[in-house]
């Protein structure tokens, strides 16, 4: 049997720094400690795990182990966790992601000797082991290792199916540093079982609490310093990330779309507040400063690049943040004198101008102060500086301009915003091309001043965007976004009211709803109505052969809370067609073909029924015989049988 040693140090000439950068990716101390027991909490990503087929896991797992706390820790008393992400990629589907992962992993066997050969103390200090997002295999698996281990460790192991049922268990997820990966999965987790999920928003009442996109107040305020706003957390980190030499670079940046998924990923987790959010791209890391006292940084320089967001991810973000602003960069009410000053495409846009249209002191401009707040103080200082590494990333003034025009209006009107397009893309090239020559001196700033707005905060509270709640006031772009809004009618200031105590600002008061339904409308008049009550009945069509016959509707009236019953004429016996024998009879006496005009008519109403008259018995009706040879001739039938009496 196989026996486990230490890895070499790092003096040694054995050391492998391979080994010791796969060993960091897999598993790696979370910045801060467990909530509830204050222990040491190690993430272990699966998705780092490399292929069983090209190394070694055997030479691997020393690296592995020695991440851990040190065996004299662990003799002392030291206790930790572990959590597990076993899923092993957020890029293939789940069934493919799980066949490759069985196909690079070791086999069951290697697993039950690797824990054979823990030491004791290493495994009697493990308080609690979470494994999520396990597939099948990968529980039986894990059930296995621990039974023939000798069972005493299962109850140390925790499987879950979502992140969010580590809250359950005393676990804050927003204090942990969860690879992009994890959060991806996640996502489509959600999407395909139609769940929300754990708490990435905070519901208050009927509308979702938000700390980053479509607030309504867009530059939180520093704290002690009501007159003074800072850049809200999502562009410090997001700006800062893209700023770095070997990002800016990149090519297409802020023309390539990212991943849809990505960006929703990255929204939910600013609104919710998550604390450690990994960028990385390439060999370009966001490194964190201590995020509060007692909290050390985190190690993102050993996690591998796909665990985190990259260039693109990080400039969707950007662009997603100023499309949801509550209050657009250009609104609406800005359209008719934008036409107006600035519609001729031939005309030159001075840097005069454009000075007048963002100076805080302006006495009259298109933009109203928090717009001119955002450009002055993020957005013009970054897009100017993407346009100095032209070069690399073949981002000019004008394809910035084309790819964040449309982030920066949005109107109830679609096809008046199209028409708006064109000036907004002039207007916001000539505010790159002339901003760090004209506009940046003429506001006192410049690329060191904007490196300093993008600094972690000194005070603490100032690191964290503040949450805020909906309320039931909404301005009138609200109202033309979001449609009808109800607004409270007992929430009215009394300042607004004059002095006949009414209230020009109060919303219109809506009618009153019916307590009761309505009353049912009348029945219809039924057949059986006192002579009294009942509606005149409209007159009768008679037919012109029974005119003459009077018709009167039955009277009716109530005996005994019963309707009488009047007898009325039995119906007429139906009269019988004539028989064909009694034709041909009346075609030998009379020359004219028998037809029904010469039949004779008998009224069924109230003239006699004649009885019918068989030939057979009729002395004066000749037979057949009888008939004239010419008669006979001229009707081409058989003889007809004769029928017998009664027949």
């Amino acid at each position: 049997m196989r026996t486990l040693l230490p890895p070499p140090p790092p003096t040694s000439d054995y050391y492998s720094s391979t080994f010791a950068a796969l060993a960091a990716r897999i598993l790696y101390l979370n910045p801060v400690p467990s909530s509830t027991t204050h222990l040491p909490l190690y993430i272990l990503n699966a998705a780092a795990f490399p292929d069983a087929r090209e190394i070694s896991y055997d030479d691997l797992v020393p690296y592995v182990l020695a991440r851990l706390p040190a065996e004299d820790d662990l003799l002392a008393g030291q206790q930790y966790e572990i959590l597990f992400f076993a899923k092993a990629s957020a890029d293939e589907p789940s069934g493919k992601s799980a066949k490759d992962a069985k196909k690079k992993w070791p086999g069951w066997q290697w697993y039950v000797q690797t824990y054979q050969l823990l030491s004791r103390v290493l495994r009697k200090r493990l308080s609690r082991l979470w494994i999520l997002g396990a597939e099948s295999w990968v529980r039986v698996l894990v059930e296995g290792v621990m039974v023939m281990g000798g069972g005493k460790g299962r109850k140390k192991v925790v499987f879950l199916r979502a992140v969010g049922e580590l809250e359950g268990w005393g676990i804050k997820v927003k204090e942990l540093c969860v690879p992009s990966g994890v959060w991806v999965v996640e996502k489509r987790r959600r999407r395909r079982r139609g769940s929300k999920g754990q708490a990435r928003e905070v519901a208050q009442g009927n509308q979702r609490a938000r700390r980053a996109f479509g607030l309504r107040q867009a530059l939180p305020r520093l704290e002690g310093a009501e007159d003074r706003v800072r850049l809200p957390r999502v562009l410090r980190e997001a700006t800062s990330f893209l700023l770095i030499d070997e990002c800016i670079k990149t090519e297409g940046i802020f023309r390539v779309n990212a991943k849809a998924v990505m960006v929703d990923v990255l929204k939910e987790l600013y609104d919710g507040g998550q604390q450690f959010i990994v960028w990385r791209e390439r060999g370009s890391v966001l490194s964190f400063p201590y995020w509060r006292d007692g909290a050390g940084n985190v190690g993102v320089d050993e996690m591998e690049a796909k665990d985190g967001f990259d260039v693109h991810a990080a400039a969707g973000l950007l662009k997603l943040w100023y499309s949801e602003l509550r209050e657009p960069i250009f609104p609406q009410s800005c359209y008719q004198a934008l036409e107006k000053f600035y519609g001729d495409p031939q005309l030159q846009l001075e840097p005069q101008h454009l000075v007048d249209m963002l100076k805080p002191d302006a006495e009259w401009t298109v933009l109203n102060v928090t717009s001119r707040k955002i450009l002055r103080m993020h957005l013009l200082p970054l897009l100017s500086q993407v346009t100095h590494f032209e070069d690399w990333n073949h981002m000019t003034a004008f394809g910035l301009a084309v790819c964040f025009a449309p982030a920066l209006l949005k109107g109830p009107d679609i096809e008046e915003d199209m028409k708006m397009m064109g000036i907004i893309r002039r207007l916001l090239e000539a505010m790159i091309r002339d901003w760090k020559e004209h506009l940046a001196p003429a506001f006192g700033t410049d690329h060191e001043y904007f490196e300093s707005e993008l600094r972690l905060p000194e005070v603490i509270v100032d690191r964290e965007d503040p949450l805020e709640e909906g309320d039931k006031s909404i301005t009138s772009t609200e109202a033309q976004m979001s449609g009808i809004t109800l607004i409270d009618n007992d929430t009215s200031d009394s300042d607004t009211q004059d002095a006949d105590g009414d209230d020009d600002n109060a919303p219109l008061l809506l009618p009153p709803r019916h307590t009761t339904p309505p009353p049912l409308p009348p029945r219809p008049h039924t057949f059986f109505e006192t002579e009294e009550t009942r509606p005149p009945l409209p007159p009768r069509i008679r037919s012109s052969t029974i005119a003459d016959i009077p018709i009167t509707a039955p009277k009716m009236s109530p005996t005994n809370g019963n309707q009488e019953q009047f007898k009325r004429k039995p119906a007429p016996t139906v009269q019988p067609l004539p028989r064909y024998s009694m034709i041909v009879g009346s075609c030998s006496a009379q020359p004219q073909p028998a037809t029904l005009e010469h039949m004779p008519f008998y009224n069924t109403v109230e003239q006699p029924v004649e009885e019918p008259l068989d030939m057979e018995l009729d002395p004066e009706l000749p037979g057949y015989e009888a008939l004239p040879e010419a008669s006979r001739n001229a009707i081409p039938r058989k003889p007809v049988p004769k029928s017998p009496k009664g027949g």
